[in-house]
């Protein structure tokens, strides 16, 4: 890379650009043993999955899973990458009051290859009715030739920002921003997966049904020749997610001491990844000879909106601190951004149904510090004649930070259902909900929410519930710590902290059961950690 800087009057202006090539060999057997899934489905007579009805493990008694998967090779795969970027950048002090930066940058990536050619894709007309594997540079039967990784290079990925700062008036300042950024790191785990399909390397995924059941030593036996086992594709249209990021900040001087501010962000995300099931209906699966497959595409979105408040005290006479709120809701249809898990929509047929909270949305968070150095000794308010206690006491500083925030979002899901298993995935049914007020205004651990509003679907049917509507348990937490230099003479310096995480002991529950299913439905199954402390001793001379 290279980057040219010339100041020009009241401008600084920068340009450069980087050409980068990548390199990456692995060895990945996903699920090299296999697995089985037991879902209740013979002991029941097919009916649906029901809470803590122990029939699944009724089935793994009787050695009757309903789905058998498998997958492992090709060995080390050699997977190379290229990108390149350009972009000009000025920084422009228009007056002593208002600065502008400016800039445009421009970012190609191609998508990831195997240099043996060994990457495998699924071709599929638009209304998923058929599904054939495709190999690098080969012609698929439905959407025409593929490239030779598969995949078309997005390359109208432009990227503008502009942000400026102004002095509205003395102590006064007021910012903005706005500017666009790419997903750059989703090619490399796309081609992950393509590398790690047939015929390179062995996926098989069986399916039980109530008249022709699986058994542990045949579940493996083998697939119809003509059938299609890759579990993965991708559309070979895909294009990179796009963040698009606004933010206006006010910041006012109050006395010299008193800060005081006030911030708006706006996120808009698109082209976002959505992981569908397109092989699977209602009742199981729609091609015929086609296993259960994934398919990754870019039509993902989310909306964020967040306002912060602020006030800080600047260090004066060994005080100084702050506190700052915060304001948020975050909606999305595929939390990839942000901290989210990858899930697979529930039903194909309606991907607008995925429309919810964030899987990463917290709604409020609260937060307050200090600083203080405690006043004993030398040019001190106490203790400043010296003496024990002086020696004892002085040079002590002392920080302190307390957080509250609420909770996450969580899914009321199914969890093994039959019906879920035998479309190819599990996990992804959602339950049905009657509309009852899921908070309860008591939580407690063995009942944090009302389960009651939730049941499972009935067979052959999709849960009525909206991703993300159970708000998980909050957390409040001070930490503390204490810090001493103790000069020995010379250079040499003996530095003590003592660092307290949660310092009350406050208990703050974590996870939380929302499989409808499960035995512990409801039930709060984990906590965060509880009181630690660190003290540290450190010598320099």
């Amino acid at each position: 890379g290279y980057t040219l800087t010339q100041p020009w009057r009241t401008h600084t202006l920068r340009i450069g650009g980087d050409f980068r090539v990548d390199q990456a060999d692995s060895r990945s057997d996903a699920n090299a043993r296999g697995a089985y899934t037991f879902t209740g489905l013979y002991s029941s007579g097919g009916s649906a999955a029901a809470r803590g009805g122990g029939l699944d493990f009724a089935d793994f008694l009787l050695g009757m899973p309903q789905q058998a998967i498998v997958q492992y090779g090709p060995g080390e795969v050699q997977m190379a990458g290229r990108s390149m970027s350009l972009f000009v950048q000025d920084d422009w002090r228009k007056s002593g009051a208002l600065t502008f930066n400016l800039g445009l940058r421009y970012e190609l990536l191609w998508p990831f290859y195997e240099d043996n050619g060994q990457m495998a894709n699924l071709d599929v007309p638009a209304d998923f009715s058929a599904a054939a594997a495709v190999l690098s540079g080969q012609t698929g039967p439905f959407t025409g030739a593929f490239p030779a990784a598969l995949l078309r290079a997005d390359t109208n990925n432009l990227a503008p920002r502009v942000g400026f700062a102004w002095r509205a008036a003395p102590g006064t300042v007021v910012r903005g921003g706005y500017g666009i950024s790419f997903n750059a790191g989703s090619y490399a785990s796309i081609a992950r997966q393509m590398v790690a399909q047939p015929p390179f390397a062995v996926t098989d995924t069986q399916l039980g049904t109530a008249t022709d059941p699986l058994t542990l030593q045949t579940a493996f036996a083998g697939s119809a020749p003509d059938e299609t086992r890759n579990n993965y594709g991708v559309n070979k249209d895909y294009d990179l997610g796009l963040v698009q990021t606004a933010n206006m900040d006010l910041s006012k001087d109050l006395r010299q001491v008193w800060n005081v501010g006030a911030s708006y962000t706006h996120t808009r995300g698109s082209s976002l990844d959505i992981v569908r099931a397109p092989n699977r209906g209602p009742d199981g699966l729609r091609i015929p000879d086609v296993q259960p497959f994934l398919w990754q595409t870019s039509d993902g979105s989310s909306v964020l909106n967040a306002l912060a408040l602020r006030v800080r005290r600047r260090p004066v006479r060994g005080l100084g601190g702050g506190i700052s709120y915060t304001l948020a809701k975050s909606r999305d249809n595929a939390s990839t951004i942000g901290g989210g898990g990858t899930i697979v929509a529930q039903n194909d047929q309606d991907l607008d149904a995925e429309w919810g909270l964030s899987s990463f949305d917290r709604r409020h968070q609260f937060a307050a510090d200090t600083s203080i150095e405690l006043p004993f000794g030398t040019n001190r308010r106490w203790l400043n004649n010296g003496g024990g206690w002086a020696r004892l006491l002085e040079n002590w500083r002392a920080t302190a930070t307390f957080t509250w925030q609420s909770g996450t979002p969580y899914t009321p899901r199914v969890q093994a259902a039959a019906a879920d298993v035998a479309r190819g995935v599990s996990g992804t049914l959602r339950a049905n909900y009657n509309g009852d007020a899921i908070q309860l205004n008591d939580p407690s651990i063995d009942l944090f929410f009302n389960t009651a509003a939730f049941t499972v679907p009935s067979v052959g049917t999709f849960g009525s519930a909206s991703r993300n509507l159970i708000i998980g348990p909050g957390s409040r937490q001070l930490d503390a710590q204490f810090s001493r230099d103790v000069r020995l003479g010379g250079t040499r310096v003996l530095s003590i902290n003592l660092n307290a995480s949660n310092l009350l002991n406050m208990v703050n529950y974590a996870g939380i059961d929302t499989v409808v299913n499960s035995p512990t439905f409801g039930q709060v199954t984990s906590v965060r950690p509880m009181r630690a402390m660190q003290l540290g001793l450190r010598f320099r001379f």
